[in-house]
């Protein structure tokens, strides 16, 4: 079993905006080889803001996994061919997929908005 953990953040901008993502699901058991989906729901009155996932790893490694927004996206490149998002901008629901879960996917895991149009997302 894999143990999957996602946590909620809570991004404040410029000290009037206050942004919101909320995580459900805590804690998630997870089979090699199944499937699994992080569900992440966000409250903004921004109407294109910037939608990132994260992990942490138990080695204390910070990850970037995928971002989006209504015309770019990004993926980290060991997300190909197995990690996805639904994403539903009416809902403001923006869920992370996981096929063919592996050990390595054990994690904590972030789901985190930006309302900043400055936002540049490159290789590190």
């Amino acid at each position: 079993m894999i143990f999957l953990v996602g946590f909620s953040l809570l991004l404040f901008y410029k000290g009037v905006l206050c942004e919101q993502v909320f995580q459900s699901s805590l804690e998630q058991m997870v089979a090699s080889g199944s499937e699994v989906t992080l569900l992440c729901t966000y409250d903004t009155s921004y109407s294109n803001p910037d939608l990132y996932w994260y992990r942490i790893r138990s080695d204390h490694s910070f990850q970037f996994i995928l971002y989006r927004d209504n015309t770019r996206s990004r993926n980290a490149d060991f997300t190909q061919g197995r990690f996805s998002v639904l994403h539903n901008q009416s809902q403001k629901t923006f869920h992370l997929v996981i096929s063919q879960v592996e050990p390595e996917d054990s994690a904590t895991y972030y789901c985190a908005i930006d309302t900043h149009s400055d936002t540049v997302v490159q290789d590190v």
